[in-house]
């Protein structure tokens, strides 16, 4: 007998208990056709289980990064940076950092870095009053569409904060991720820095200024925020 006739029979008898009557109860009647649909059903739901199981399983230790949980104490420190002060006549601005080629301003070697606060703090000379106005451009190198504001009146302060490791932002007191050491777990928070720079501009004067000079001085600097992990303890194992 050939395959194909062997086939054909075994196909025959599997159609005929599909179609035959396996059980009756009152005027329902269960068949073979019934039942192997069920089964087959159950044995889909199965594999499905087990294929989302595994792939679920899978992405946790993908995503985590390693094989075991730690946690760690989050310290922040306030480090003092770079500083320029000068004077300005109207319409006059000054380039800093990355725009004036500062390398006191480069920070990209230093992995361990929250966060920059970029400051201007400024005063008005001569004049007839207020109602001057500056513009202070922040940015860096690799982001030079940057942020901008401006400030009105007689002098004042302005802090453009600067993310460079949005994961360490997040988180306050404590840090937990996924590693297969603890050394790993601390290099696995590690993202290069940034140079940093912009423009600060004197862009309108007051109207007594036709009358009086008006000059504005200005001191800017950058404040950078490190980040350490102390007491790294094992929380888990997967």
């Amino acid at each position: 007998m050939g395959l194909g006739k062997t086939l054909d029979d075994g196909m025959s008898k599997f159609e005929n208990y599909n179609n035959s009557e396996v059980y009756k109860l009152g005027s329902y009647s269960v068949t073979g056709r019934l039942i192997s649909g069920f089964v087959g059903f159950f044995i889909i739901i199965l594999m499905l289980m087990v294929t989302f199981s595994s792939a679920a399983n899978s992405l946790m230790v993908s995503d985590l990064g390693g094989s075991k949980a730690y946690v760690g104490d989050l310290v922040v420190t306030e480090v003092a940076g770079p500083s320029l002060s000068g004077t300005l006549n109207p319409g006059d601005s000054i380039d800093f950092g990355y725009m004036a080629s500062e390398m006191e301003w480069d920070h990209v070697d230093n992995l361990r870095i929250s966060h920059f606060d970029v400051t201007v703090d400024w005063d008005a000379n001569g004049g007839g009053g207020g109602g001057r106005q500056v513009t202070f451009d922040v940015s860096s190198q690799n982001n030079t569409n940057g942020q901008s504001q401006t400030d009105n009146g007689g002098g004042g302060v302005i802090t453009i904060p600067w993310t460079v490791n949005q994961e360490i932002m997040l988180n306050n007191g404590t840090i937990s991720n996924n590693a297969d050491s603890s050394d790993e777990f601390i290099s696995n928070l590690e993202v290069s820095g940034e140079w940093m720079g912009g423009t600060f501009t004197f862009s309108s004067s007051s109207t007594g200024s036709l009358v009086f000079s008006e000059s504005v001085d200005y001191t800017i600097s950058l404040t950078m925020y490190t980040w350490d992990i102390e007491n790294i303890r094992e929380i888990q194992e997967l």
